[in-house]
């Protein structure tokens, strides 16, 4: 990797490495070294644990009232591989990847897992190379930040999306949220999602991510159902 790839991964994810081999490293897939201290393996396994870390202090911060449950619920929505990947498309970073030869980066990065692979392995080096948690959470709070809307309920919001499954078990119904409309720029969208039971759209909302407008879309369906 030269030095003009390495500045371009850098100006993009908003770190300077002091020790660029630790970018390199970063980025090195197990197919192009099988060498622990060469490839982002272990250092996607310590970016796991410091992700888990931020979100859960960053959640609890903004929403000091929520119950455990909540929390830790919200927290395995945020981390887990789907926006992990998302994040590293929007940073345009996937086709920096190495792989052995033969192999193909397009098709290894097409893969959920290994993207979401690489976004904790960027965060463990950042803490390696910078030794500091701070500049790993800049990072994460940077590329995560619209997750962190205010819309972890606290004890006394309502659950419409538990409320409308819990109605449909008992009546032997299909819940499905479909995505109708999503605007705005990639950094601050806007989603539109319809409520759909047993194929008939029963209930439209829009919220700041997936999951809040799908609760909005539940509470119109229950509304429409409850009268």
């Amino acid at each position: 990797m030269d030095t003009k790839i390495i500045a371009e991964i850098e100006n993009k994810i908003g770190y300077i490495f002091k020790d660029k081999r630790m970018l390199v490293r970063a980025f090195t897939h197990s197919s192009a070294s099988k060498d622990a201290l060469s490839n982002y393996e272990s250092l996607e396994f310590l970016g796991d644990s410091i992700l888990d870390f931020i979100v859960a202090k960053r959640l609890m911060l903004e929403n000091p009232n929520a119950h455990e449950g909540v929390l830790t619920h919200r927290r395995a929505e945020i981390v887990s591989q789907e926006p992990l990947e998302k994040a590293v498309e929007m940073l345009k970073i996937s086709k920096y990847l190495i792989v052995g030869k033969g192999e193909k980066v397009a098709q290894i990065t097409n893969h959920t897992k290994v993207q979401s692979n690489l976004y904790e392995a960027i965060v463990g080096a950042i803490y390696l190379d910078s030794k500091s948690v701070d500049e790993a959470e800049k990072f994460i709070l940077a590329t995560l930040k619209h997750h962190f809307d205010g819309s972890v309920k606290h004890a006394e919001e309502r659950d419409y999306k538990t409320e409308l499954n819990e109605f449909a078990t008992r009546h032997k119904l299909q819940v499905e949220y479909v995505e109708v409309e999503k605007s705005g720029s990639p950094h601050d969208p806007t989603f539109v999602m319809d409520v759909k039971i047993d194929g008939v759209t029963s209930g439209r909302g829009k919220g700041k991510n997936k999951r809040s407008a799908q609760q909005a879309a539940a509470q119109v369906a229950l509304k429409h159902i409850n009268g």
